[in-house]
């Protein structure tokens, strides 16, 4: 998967996830965030610091990695356990970040050109 199918994979679930529930502006409100970073972080021109981004996952009401999974192939269920969540929780820590990162390089570079 490339960066780019990665960043489209974010923006759709976002729009999808939202859809019914919040508008651009009433999701930027609820995270603390302007209605245009949310139209920028939808239209693939900016991405997500990690604390905003767990604030998008937290009010649309699922996990962070649900984000970047395609949601035309089969939903992934973890079973809720101590451990479970543990790793969950390091598993989200980590994809966070390497995301982040490769946002940001990709981002350094356009910026470049």
């Amino acid at each position: 998967m490339t960066e780019e199918e990665l960043k489209k994979i974010f923006s759709e679930n976002i729009k999808k996830f939202r859809n019914g529930k919040y508008t651009q502006e009433t999701l930027a409100e609820r995270i603390g965030v302007s209605s245009q970073n949310i139209n920028d972080i939808e239209g693939r021109r900016r991405f997500p610091r990690t604390d905003t981004l767990v604030k998008i996952a937290e009010a649309l009401e699922v996990e962070v990695y649900q984000l970047f999974i395609p949601q035309d192939k089969t939903p992934i269920i973890i079973e809720e356990t101590p451990e479970n969540e543990k790793l969950r929780t390091q598993m989200t820590a980590e994809i966070v970040e390497e995301i982040r990162l490769g946002v940001n390089r990709m981002l350094d570079k356009i910026k470049k050109i």
